[in-house]
């Protein structure tokens, strides 16, 4: 199993590897990636798993790379512990990436190494007389997991489109947690509405009683974005050049193994997380479209856009190439 344990000798050890032939400045030989809990981070976990960020370093010329997972849950630990220097690299879901590239600017800057995950977001509806969301009143709330989430970000696209105005879904959003929104839904209870995520829509579609009113891909022209990244601080990618290079080739072989051998993936990251889900839910999941994954950012601007309209963003990148390091610069993006 991959290594999710605190710095020990092994990789102080490892750090005094990687000195240059010439004597320049040494990369480093340990690095510790900040993880999220969920199926959008599944790369990490597999590339972990099957040792794939140490296999490329070696091959840029960087043999030993000592890599660790440590569990940091949401956006503003992930930020804290890469400011920090706890962690080198993070995973964050697009919008906490995009919150912190703003807010770094000119100064620690945090940027993507790569993306993750495209993911489906899907509106559900346990109301009969739902149809659309203009159907939905101030009784009918729809769950969202937060007020800054990118269910909530599309939620306010969605009204300004459907209902006239953003403003109009603050009124109609309550903050629950995936799990007890799930609930809810189910019984019938609180809510009207909820917008899930995978594997959550997989559970709600069970239930003939549950209804769709939109997905996300429409508010993107057609097709859904990228979930989530791994994030890095300027300094350390400048200071590490190769060892940024093989995270992000390591997170491309990650994302090809789980489209070629989905069970093998399903069973890596069962091994990871506590999760009520079989291995056969699992690989259903990540091979039925819900969950694309890529390393190359998809549909980035188009969240930007959105998140400066709704006073989320300072400012707005010019290209995505902005948010991410140069290294993926040169691969398909949007």
């Amino acid at each position: 199993m991959f290594n999710v344990r605190a710095w020990g000798s092994a990789a102080l050890a490892a750090a005094f590897l990687f000195a240059s032939p010439a004597g320049g400045r040494a990369e480093t030989g340990a690095v510790k990636i900040g993880l999220q809990y969920g199926l959008v981070y599944l790369p990490i976990v597999v590339a972990a798993e099957e040792k794939l960020f140490e296999k490329n370093a070696k091959a840029l010329g960087l043999p030993g790379l000592d890599v660790a997972l440590s569990r940091i849950s949401g956006s503003t630990g992930m930020n804290d512990a890469l400011l920090s220097g706890s962690i080198e690299a993070g995973a964050l879901g697009s919008a906490g990436a995009l919150i912190a590239w703003d807010k770094t600017r000119g100064k620690q800057q945090i940027k993507s190494i790569a993306g993750l995950s495209v993911v489906t977001y899907t509106l559900f509806t346990n109301r009969q007389n739902v149809s659309a969301l203009k159907d939905f009143t101030p009784n009918d709330k729809i769950a969202v997991p937060a007020f800054n989430s990118p269910q909530a970000i599309l939620l306010r696209v969605a009204a300004e489109r459907d209902l006239g105005g953003q403003d109009k879904a603050n009124a109609l959003m309550t903050a629950l947690p995936h799990p007890d929104a799930t609930a809810a839904l189910l019984a019938g209870e609180a809510i009207g509405g909820y917008f899930a995520t995978p594997p959550f829509s997989q559970i709600i579609e069970r239930d003939p009683r549950m209804r769709k009113v939109l997905v996300s891909g429409s508010l993107f022209g057609g097709q859904e974005a990228t979930a989530a990244t791994l994030a890095a601080t300027q300094q350390f990618v400048d200071a590490n050049p190769k060892v940024a290079e093989a995270l992000l080739r390591g997170l491309a072989d990650a994302c090809a193994l789980i489209r070629a051998d989905p069970k093998k993936a399903a069973e890596i990251y069962l091994k990871s997380e506590a999760v009520q889900l079989s291995a056969a839910d699992v690989e259903k999941i990540t091979t039925d479209g819900s969950i694309v994954y890529q390393i190359e950012p998809q549909g980035m601007m188009t969240y930007t856009k959105y998140m400066y309209q709704q006073g989320l963003l300072k400012k707005e990148p010019q290209k995505w190439q902005d948010l991410f390091f140069p290294m993926i610069g040169d691969r398909s993006g949007s």
